[in-house]
């Protein structure tokens, strides 16, 4: 199927496991947020990583999962070489997963409908594959799951793991799990969420099972990103539960919760690399996806998990900011529009001073204390910090939690008109709360604070706010937050008036349970407790963004695991 030219050079795929290794492991290199995103990797699980890599590939390719061409490098996956391998099918007149093909239905039409078979719309992968290919996760994990279906894997659905069970609190080996019955119902048809496939699956109701481990109990259970308590460990402003994480409507309101970290810390396990959330820009941040309360995903009706949230979004890129402004809780306005979406870090292939290092490309030399330096953090500092301005405490922040509440974009019908917005559903919706319009800005102010759930104060500043900006496009200058020099500036006086959500997100969760190059859990004591593994984001002590690192860790914990003796 891969007809595209290479994307890169045979220098920049050349590599061996050492090479990776001190490239995941180099405590030299800044990115343009000064954060060092290598340096506080966990060493051991770095060198098995490094050398596991090719032999998850050859994995993956045995069960029908299709490379294209090499470009570029994930967040935090090194500096020195290009590693970024994306998964496609190609499009054809039905879904066959040992063909390689994916029906036009099923890999969604853009901006008309997802699919049961992938919640996002598939990219158009043809500059990696060919012409006619479709790309993203989709093509990943159907096709791991179609193959684990085929091989007679079972699955319970409908199950949330509670607790690991081990034969003493803090001693002795893991035997088994307790998992609670927590199916989903869809709002509007009140019927119970099923799986796409259905062969394989265990469909048990009892309210409370116990699974016994005959041989190990592997945690892959996600991260923290949806769980206030757990990841304001991290940043306290995120205890605010208005913001989810990433995949909300689809994972459910106990994805992402932590419950995998949670069960291995209640029998003993350590933890690991609880300060690398800091370490990449995608962890939280804000996209430019209006109207939504899961603004990193733009999922479209089709997918049966669309109705829990209600709109795909306006996703607007940066420059369109320019047609509106952004208010907090309180309803004024917090930082350059212009700059709202914008951040730094996720320093990989190439190396560029964009990105906070000294030198380009292939030039970029591992381990040189000048990537390090004084000098070059300030030649290359770029990071805006408007996630943090967004976060602050405002006037309608309260004791004890002094939460900073919801965002807001305020903009007119002229801006609708001007950038030619699509503001109707399903991008927006007008029942779900998160998108609204009135003839006046006193009137909107008063529909939001109504009909938001998480809108729990007035905006009492809203009409002082549009006016105030009103006469600075008169005057050609924002003297509040320097708008102007960086795009033109647009009045908000026609009517309609609109407010959209401009939430932030947590994405990619990094501090987890501490693994070792078996991908063994650790306890505090430094050893492993028998018979529990874990990887991705379940885990902690390295901060690659994307699923390379949760596949290899998969890979290694269930090559070691298959080895446990039974009991």
């Amino acid at each position: 199927f891969v007809t595209a030219p290479r994307r890169q050079s045979v220098e920049e795929l050349t590599e061996d496991p050492d090479f990776l290794f001190r490239d995941h492991t180099d405590w030299s290199v800044m990115d343009a947020a000064a954060q060092a995103p290598y340096r506080y990797n966990e060493r051991d699980l770095h060198r098995a990583y490094a050398d596991n890599c090719s032999a998850t590939r050859e994995f993956l390719m045995a069960n029908y999962v299709r490379f294209g061409r090499i470009f570029g490098t994930h967040g935090n996956g090194g500096m020195s070489r290009a590693r970024r391998a994306v998964t496609f099918l190609m499009e054809g007149a039905t879904t066959d997963i040992k063909k390689g093909t994916v029906s036009k239905k099923d890999a969604g039409i853009p901006k008309v409908s997802s699919s049961h078979f992938a919640p996002r719309v598939m990219e158009d992968g043809s500059f990696v594959a060919s012409k006619g290919a479709r790309a993203n996760g989709a093509a990943l994990s159907r096709c791991l799951e179609f193959a684990a279906r085929e091989k007679g894997v079972r699955f319970i659905l409908n199950r949330h793991m509670d607790e690991i069970i081990r034969e003493l609190q803090f001693s002795g080996r893991v035997v088994g799990i307790r998992a609670s019955y927590s199916p989903r119902f869809d709002p509007e048809t009140g019927r119970r969420l099923e799986s796409l496939w259905q062969d394989g699956n265990v469909d048990d109701r009892t309210e409370t099972i116990y699974i016994r481990a005959r041989k190990a109990i592997i945690i892959g259970a996600g991260g923290h990103g949806a769980n206030p308590q757990f990841r304001s460990m991290f940043y306290p402003a995120f205890r605010e539960p208005a913001f989810v994480s990433s995949g909300w409507a689809l994972l459910g309101p106990r994805g992402q919760d932590a419950s995998g970290i949670i069960a291995g810390m209640r029998i003993g396990a350590n933890l690991a690399g609880m300060q690398q959330n800091i370490s990449y820009a995608s962890t939280f941040h804000i996209p430019g996806n209006l109207a939504t309360r899961d603004p990193y995903t733009d999922m479209l009706p089709g997918h049966p998990t669309f109705s829990f949230r209600g709109s795909t979004g306006i996703n607007l890129p940066d420059a369109s900011f320019q047609h509106l402004i952004v208010v907090n809780q309180v309803g004024k306005r917090f930082f350059n529009e212009m700059l709202i979406t914008t951040r730094q870090g996720g320093a990989a292939f190439p190396a560029d001073p964009r990105k906070g290092q000294p030198k380009s490309g292939l030039d970029h030399v591992q381990m040189d204390w000048r990537n390090a330096s004084v000098a070059n953090i300030k030649a290359t500092y770029r990071e805006p910090n408007s996630i943090h301005a967004a976060l602050a405490m405002n006037e309608g922040s309260k004791a004890p939690d002094f939460f900073s509440g919801p965002i807001w974009t305020i903009f007119d019908r002229a801006a609708v008109e001007r950038d030619k917005w699509n503001i109707d559903p399903p991008f927006t919706s007008p029942t779900n709360g998160f998108f609204f319009s009135a003839d006046t800005i006193q009137e909107l102010a008063e529909k939001i604070h109504r009909g938001h759930e998480f809108q729990r104060i007035p905006l009492t500043y809203l009409v002082e706010t549009v006016a105030k900006w009103n006469s600075y496009v008169d005057k050609g200058s924002d003297p509040e937050f320097a708008r102007g020099p960086d795009a033109p500036m647009y009045k908000i006086e026609k009517p309609p008036f609109y407010a959209a959500t401009l939430y932030a997100v947590w994405h990619d969760s990094y501090g987890g349970l501490r693994i070792n190059g078996r991908a063994q859990v650790i306890d505090m004591q430094g050893d492993p407790i028998p018979g529990l593994y874990a990887g991705g984001e379940s885990s902690g002590g390295g901060n690659q963004h994307g699923l390379g690192r949760a596949l290899v860790h998969g890979y290694i914990a269930g090559t070691n695991a298959a080895k446990e003796p039974g009991n």
